[in-house]
This record gives C-alpha cells, sequence and structure tokens, in this order.
C-alpha cells in the first residue's frame, strides 16, 4: 500500500510539473505577444527566446519572434525565424503570409507569390493572403491577375475597403480609368471618414487633369488627417495647377513644418517662391535643398540662375562651373556662365561659352528634326488625339516632374511624389525608451564597450541572462564584499554620497589591509572601489600588488587591462576638450603640411603604448584559460582601434564560440563586418545581437545593413 501511495505521489508530481511548465509557457507566449501588441518589440523577443530556448520544439514563438523582428526592419532574421516555425509546422499559414510579406518587402515579389499561394493551398480563402498576394501580381505588372485576386476577395467579404483600394491601383496601372474611380468611389462611399479612399480618389482626379476634384477630395484627406505632410505637398500640386499659387506656397510651408528635414520640400518651395519674384527667399530654400542634399544638381542650377537675377555673379559661377563639369552637353548652363563671365569681365571666356551654347543648340534642333521626320505618322495621329483631348479642358497642365526624376532638363519644374506615394519622415523615438520601431532612431553607431569586473553594474531595461565566469563565481565564494562581483561592461560608476560611501568602504580595507594575516584578494576589492571612484591610478597599483603576488591571477589581470583602457579614454576625451596645442593655417586639400608638435607626438606615442600593455595583459590571461570568452572580446576591440580587423574578426568569433549567447560579440563582429564591406555577414550578426538584446542593432541593420556600408570607425 505505501508503495502504491508513493507511485501515486510521483505520478501526481510530475504530472503538475508538467501542467505548471504548460502554464508558464503559455503564460510567457501571452506576456510576448502583449508586449508585441503594444509594439514592445524588444521586450517581446526577449519572452520569446525564454520559450525557445526551453521548447524549441514550438512553431509560435519563433513565428512571432519573426514578426516583432520584421516590426524592428531586421528582414533576414524574421525571414529565417519564419521559415523555423514552417520546418516545424508546414500548415502555419500565417508564417507563409509573412515571410512573403518580408520578400515582398526585398522585391522578391515572385518568391512572395510562392508562399502566398503555399499558404492559399491549406487556407483557400485567407483574405490577406489574397490582398498580398495581388499586391506582389501589381509590382510585376500582371494587372489582370491581381484583379482576380481581388475580385475572390470581394466575394468573401464584399465590404472590404482595402480590396476596393489595390484593385483600383491595379486598374490604374491597367489602363481601366473608370473601373479604379468606381472602385475608389465605392471605397469613400463605405469609410468616408478614412483618408485612404479619398486619397487614392484625388490622385487619380488629378491624373485625369480635373482638379477641381482633386482639390475637394484632398481638403477632405487633409480634415481627416492633418498632420501627414505628403498630403500638404500633394495639395500644393492641385492647387499649383489652378493657378492658386498662395495656396500652393501655404502648403509647401505646412509641408516643411512638418518634414523639416525634407529636399524636397525645400526645392519645390524654392522653385514657387523663383516664379513669383521672391529669388532671396528662393535662393534661401535652394540652399537647404543642398545642404541637404549636395549631389542635388537640379536645385544647383536653380540657385545658379537666381545668383545672376540678382547679380551676385561670384557665387553663380561656382555654381555653374560643378554644373558644366556634370552636364559638358547641357546648352542653357553655358548661357548662364557666359552671363556671369561677361559681368566679370571675363570677355574671352564669356564669348566662348556663348558660342559653345549655340553650337549645343544647333545640334538638339537637328536631333529633333530627325526624330520628328522618323516618328512623323504615329506622331500626327497622337497630336490630333491630344488635340480632341484638350478640346474640352479649360486648363492647359502645368509641367512637373516625378521626385525621382533627375534629368537636368526639367530643373524648374516642380517635384511631385511618386505616384502620389507617401513620403513621411522617420519617426522619432524617445532616447530614454526601447518601445517602437527603434530602428528609426538617431543612434551614435559605435563598438559596444570594453568588459570589467565590478560590484556594481547599471541596469539594463531589456529582460537578458547574466552572464557566468567561473572565476568570477570563484571569487564570490570567499564572501569579502556584502555585492557579489560581476561581468559587465555596464559599471556603475559613483555619483553623490555613494563616493563617500565607496571612500568609507575602501579606508576600512585599507585598515584591514595593515594586517599581515590579511587575505591577499582584499587588494582586489579595493582596486574595484577605487575603479568606482574613477581613481584609476590607485586602482592599478592595487591590481600591480595582487599580481606581484601571483602573476597569474586572471581576475587581476582583467580589470587591470580594464582600468587601463578607461584610463585612455578618459585620457582621450581631455584631449579632445582642450584648445590645440599648435594651429597650423596652411590648408591640407592644397597641398599644404600639417604641423604637429612634440608633445602631440608623444601622446600619440603614449596611448600605442598603452594599448600594447592591455594587449600584454589580455595575452597573458588567455595562455592560462583559452576559453575565457571576455578576454577574448576586449582584446577584439583593441585589435579593431589598432586596425588590426581581422584579428579582432578572429577573437570575436572565438568568444561567440564559447558563449553562443554573447550579443555584445556578436554586436562588434557584425560592426566589423560591414565596415569591411562585409554586408551580409554583418547583418546577420546583427541580428543576432538584436535578437539576444543589443536593440539598437535594428538601427544599424536598417541604416547600414545589407544596403549600405559607408560607416568609419574613429581612431
Amino acid at each position: 500500500m505505501v508503495k502504491k501511495f508513493l507511485a501515486l505521489g510521483v505520478s501526481l508530481f510530475i504530472y503538475v510539473a508538467v501542467a505548471m511548465a504548460q502554464f508558464n509557457t503559455d503564460r510567457m507566449l501571452t506576456i510576448g505577444r502583449n508586449a508585441f501588441y503594444f509594439e514592445d518589440y524588444v521586450l517581446a523577443i526577449q519572452y520569446f527566446n525564454k520559450i525557445i530556448l526551453v521548447k524549441p520544439y514550438l512553431a509560435d514563438p519563433y513565428y512571432y519572434r519573426g514578426a516583432a523582428k520584421f516590426s524592428l526592419d531586421d528582414l533576414n532574421g524574421a525571414e529565417e525565424d519564419c521559415a523555423k516555425a514552417l520546418e516545424i509546422n508546414p500548415f502555419y499559414v500565417n508564417a507563409y503570409n509573412l515571410r512573403g510579406i518580408i520578400k515582398q518587402r526585398k522585391d522578391d515579389f515572385e518568391a512572395a507569390i510562392i508562399d502566398y499561394t503555399h499558404g492559399l493551398k491549406y487556407d483557400p480563402e485567407n483574405i490577406n493572403l489574397l490582398i498580398n498576394r495581388g499586391i506582389s501580381k501589381i509590382n510585376l505588372k500582371k494587372f489582370d491577375e491581381a484583379i482576380r485576386d481581388y475580385d475572390q476577395v470581394l466575394k468573401i467579404s464584399p465590404n472590404l475597403l482595402s480590396a476596393y483600394l489595390n484593385r483600383g491601383m491595379a486598374k490604374v496601372n491597367n489602363t481601366d480609368t473608370l473601373g479604379a474611380l468606381a472602385d475608389f468611389t465605392k471605397a469613400v462611399e463605405l469609410n468616408p471618414y478614412m483618408p485612404d479612399g479619398l486619397a487614392s480618389r484625388g490622385m487619380l482626379y488629378y491624373q485625369l487633369n480635373e482638379y477641381e476634384k482633386a482639390l475637394a477630395d484632398y481638403n477632405k484627406v487633409i480634415e481627416l488627417s492633418p498632420e501627414q505632410s505628403s498630403f500638404y505637398m500633394n495639395r500644393g500640386v492641385i492647387r499649383y495647377q489652378l493657378d492658386d499659387l498662395q495656396g500652393t506656397l501655404d502648403d509647401f510651408n505646412k509641408f516643411v513644418e512638418l518634414n523639416p528635414k525634407s529636399a524636397m520640400a525645400y526645392g519645390n518651395r524654392g522653385i514657387l517662391r523663383a516664379q513669383i519674384g521672391d529669388y532671396n527667399n528662393a535662393i534661401d530654400d535652394f540652399s537647404r535643398v543642398l545642404a541637404l542634399d549636395p549631389s542635388d544638381l537640379l536645385t544647383l542650377f536653380n540657385r545658379a540662375i537666381l545668383y545672376c537675377e540678382i547679380g551676385d555673379f561670384y557665387k553663380a559661377l561656382d555654381d555653374l562651373n560643378i554644373i558644366v563639369e556634370n552636364y559638358p552637353k547641357f546648352g542653357p548652363v553655358y548661357q548662364y556662365r557666359a552671363m556671369a563671365k561677361h559681368h566679370l569681365n571675363d570677355k574671352v571666356g564669356a564669348n566662348r561659352d556663348a558660342q559653345t551654347a549655340m553650337k549645343l543648340e544647333m545640334e538638339r534642333r537637328e536631333r529633333g528634326e530627325k526624330e520628328q521626320l522618323a516618328l512623323a505618322g504615329d506622331n500626327g495621329k497622337k497630336d490630333n488625339k491630344d488635340k480632341k483631348n484638350d478640346a474640352g479642358k479649360v486648363r492647359k497642365k502645368k509641367s512637373t516632374r516625378k521626385k525621382s526624376d533627375k534629368d537636368i532638363r526639367n530643373y524648374n519644374k516642380i517635384a511631385v511624389l511618386d505616384d502620389f506615394d507617401a513620403d513621411e519622415a522617420e519617426q522619432q523615438v524617445a532616447k530614454e525608451t526601447i518601445r517602437g520601431r527603434i530602428q528609426n532612431r538617431n543612434i551614435i553607431i559605435d563598438m559596444e564597450p570594453v568588459f570589467g569586473a565590478s560590484f556594481y553594474s547599471a541596469d539594463s531595461s531589456t529582460i537578458r541572462v547574466a552572464y557566468y565566469e567561473k572565476t568570477v563565481e570563484e571569487f564570490n565564494r570567499l564572501k569579502l564584499y556584502p555585492h557579489k562581483l560581476k561581468v559587465t561592461n555596464r559599471e556603475k560608476e559613483a555619483e553623490g554620497f555613494q563616493s563617500v560611501h565607496y571612500f568609507r568602504q575602501i579606508n576600512e580595507i585599507t585598515e584591514e589591509l595593515k594586517d599581515p594575516e590579511r587575505e591577499e584578494e582584499l587588494f582586489y576589492v579595493r582596486g574595484v572601489l577605487y575603479g568606482l571612484v574613477m581613481n584609476y591610478n590607485n586602482a592599478m597599483a592595487d591590481y600591480d600588488s595582487l599580481i606581484a603576488l601571483r602573476p597569474d591571477d586572471v581576475l587581476a589581470r582583467f580589470n587591470r587591462a580594464y582600468t587601463r583602457y578607461k584610463m585612455v579614454e578618459v585620457i582621450q576625451a581631455m584631449e579632445q576638450d582642450a584648445p590645440p596645442k599648435q594651429v597650423n593655417m596652411s590648408n591640407p586639400l592644397k597641398g599644404g603640411n600639417i604641423t604637429t608638435s612634440p608633445s602631440l607626438k608623444q601622446e600619440k606615442i603614449t596611448h600605442i603604448l598603452d594599448y600594447d600593455l592591455i594587449l600584454e595583459d589580455l595575452n597573458h590571461i588567455l595562455k592560462l584559460d583559452p576559453n575565457f570568452e571576455f578576454a577574448l572580446y576586449n582584446r577584439g576591440i583593441v585589435k579593431a582601434l589598432l586596425k588590426d580587423f581581422e584579428g579582432a574578426l578572429a577573437d570575436f568569433s572565438k568568444a561567440v564560440q564559447i558563449n553562443p549567447d554573447f550579443a555584445e560579440a556578436y554586436y562588434n563582429r557584425g560592426l566589423t563586418y560591414i565596415y569591411l564591406n562585409e554586408d551580409a555577414k554583418g547583418t546577420d550578426d546583427l541580428s543576432k545581437a538584436g535578437e539576444l538584446g543589443i536593440y539598437k542593432a535594428y538601427n544599424v541593420i536598417k541604416r547600414y545593413g545589407s544596403q549600405r556600408t559607408d560607416i568609419t570607425m574613429e581612431d
């Protein structure tokens, strides 16, 4: 009987344990999904990581983690998680949908359609899959197929607004103007308070030259959504066609107010101001454009023309010379440069430019006559058709250009957002939060700091597992200090009364060290405390004392290298803030030599020697313990600073091999890869770092991953 009771007790215990495990997993998944819902994507990823660690055979946490990564623009990481979810559960329809969206974002529309179609095999009436597949087909110009997808959606859900809007856009591209207008109007009827339908219909009215109707729609759009900058730009362009120049200027001003870093905003306003004779303010706008985008040669030419108008020919000539270098076959620029040179008494140069302009104009006319002769038949038919169409029009459409149009011949045309798309500025997120789309935040890109051992670590706002190091745990067993020692790269330095407390403890330890029977490790404790109050010289002295007693003390050498590194950082920061010790007035861009005082050269040599001493300690540690990942990591940072990037990569790689969850090592290796133009490897590492809690990795992925490689590292 006792045996039976015991067996029953064990089985009950196992049942309860299993039930609790299931409950905790479900609860963790719910918390993660809630964090995702509230756009706390970084926190959500941490919860999903915990579930995956315990139950890697579940598809849900991979899918939701992929969705969070997608929201942070980590497309590669999101795609990998979707693939893993589908590997576990091939019938996971939502994963097909998300992976299709990711491929769509990567402009791989054919692959996206394959995923959507695969998902539709298991759920033929899935509206999301049908709508997204239609979008991919529109991008592939398969408009008829896209329309059929949206027809199917509307059979399932006859009042779905997005289906009418997308089908309308497909019909616009398929030259079915009346059908598109009917779809957009239906969307407006279904929900007159949603701006999308009105904006789409207004766009179509604009393309049909029905500007009054377009204006009426955009007036309502702005009333419903007054904070979206692109709507003001679009309405401004409509008002421009209606000769309402003051209304156009008002809308452009509002666009600038809402989007102060948009070069297009200043460019359009500058062109409009030039047209109404407000030359000085127009020049100011053009200069702002060039400050934001120095490569905008159309704006540079506009500014040069206005400099000529106000008689500032020296500035005009500077701008025109750049245009000539880039567009040597563009006749008008020679005409204006001839004018500028004439007023600057360069008669020979003016005559030469005038002759060049005349020659280029004659060549242009000859080319035009040949093209007209070659296309006479087709053009005759088209001209008759245009005249017939124009007969019923009250207004003649003013010339504009698409935002993406960089043809120098269109320099004086107002730019229109390509297809009236939204062109909002990146969302700015408060620096103190890691919620939301943190990849859009402006973050200074720098390597994660070096690690040291300290009793105090600044709290992290993300849920991450603390790093374990056996030598640190062995030290903690001695119980020489009330707080446990931990490995950290976010040491919490003393502030206010804390400093007084630390100095009191330092004095107490100093008294203990006078005892010949004292424990040698007290030198280490005092060294850490000295470091907290930034008394690095005394900290170094304590580590030196301990190393003299025990040359192979890993922790003492580790923190001596860490403290020496911090000393170098402080000295360099002080030098950057200090006034220059010697000034050389020669211009290095014109062949002058930069001279450096002997003291500055000596400081540079001293820093190099300091790095050598740091490396000496780290190398010694790694001889004693080749698997001390934090020493490898710190050595990688020093090697990167010394431009030994291959050596840095080797150290970071060894560190993550030892500790596969070493987020900072992934992050620093990712930055190093991108600096070396190995974008794919760098993006993969940054994705892993973000997954492990280095949230700023998503900002780097967005700015430099995959496409961009213009990171510069500081000396």
